[in-house]
């Protein structure tokens, strides 16, 4: 329950305070459009780590996001965290860009925005932002850091070394959920032997414990 504003009486020293229930999440439901999406979202609900490698406008993002924010409206989970790899190109790396880490974040993570929107709407978007339910982690910063309850998913992998997956790995706590998106054509690292998509792929195809799709 959330308190809402106050209000005098008039004729009176009585002051009346309306309480306002705090609104639930609603997230809608989606029909995947094909077997490979279904498998997606069974490897996600049946895992505690998934891999998925996908072309652009296959539904990876947007499927992680509806898994979580499903996992979310039943309190299965208590935050779902956004990262992202970006590599630089010249002349528009992060560190020019104005304004605060989240303002400079923003415009990298719209296309997070941008399903979320689709899923549950901009206002339960921004209101889950406010409240910590929904979170931008830079990838500089997780590391060193352990996530309990917590769905995470991170996009554009093809553009990560091992070691950057190794220490994420060992980043999951207690009854949490990670999810690593890519497409192992679209790799923008200078030395695309170093590119960790397509090696996890092969690493964990056969492992039980991996969701790989």
């Amino acid at each position: 329950m959330s308190r809402g504003k106050s209000k005098k009486v008039q004729g009176t020293k009585q002051t009346l305070e309306f309480v306002e229930e705090e609104k639930k999440l609603h997230v809608k439901q989606i029909k995947c459009m094909n077997s490979r999406q279904k498998e997606f979202l069974n490897a996600i609900n049946s895992h505690e780590v998934t891999i998925c490698s996908g072309t652009p406008g296959s539904g990876k993002t947007f499927l992680s996001l509806f898994a979580f924010l499903k996992m979310l409206e039943k309190n299965q989970i208590e935050q779902i965290l956004l990262v992202k790899s970006v590599t630089q190109i010249p002349h528009e790396e992060v560190g020019f860009l104005k304004g605060s880490l989240e303002e400079k974040l923003d415009p990298i993570m719209q296309s997070y925005w941008h399903n979320i929107d689709k899923i549950i709407g901009e206002e339960q978007r921004k209101n889950l932002i406010t409240k910590g339910k929904i979170k931008v982690v830079p990838l500089a910063f997780i590391r060193g850091c352990q996530y309990d309850n917590a769905g995470l998913i991170m996009d554009e992998v093809q553009n990560i070394s091992l070691d950057i997956f190794k220490s994420l790995m060992t980043r999951i706590g207690y009854n949490s959920k990670y999810i690593f998106l890519g497409d192992v054509e679209q790799c923008d690292l200078h030395n695309k032997k170093d590119a960790a998509l397509s090696k996890l792929m092969k690493i964990f195809e056969n492992d039980e414990n991996v969701g790989i799709v």
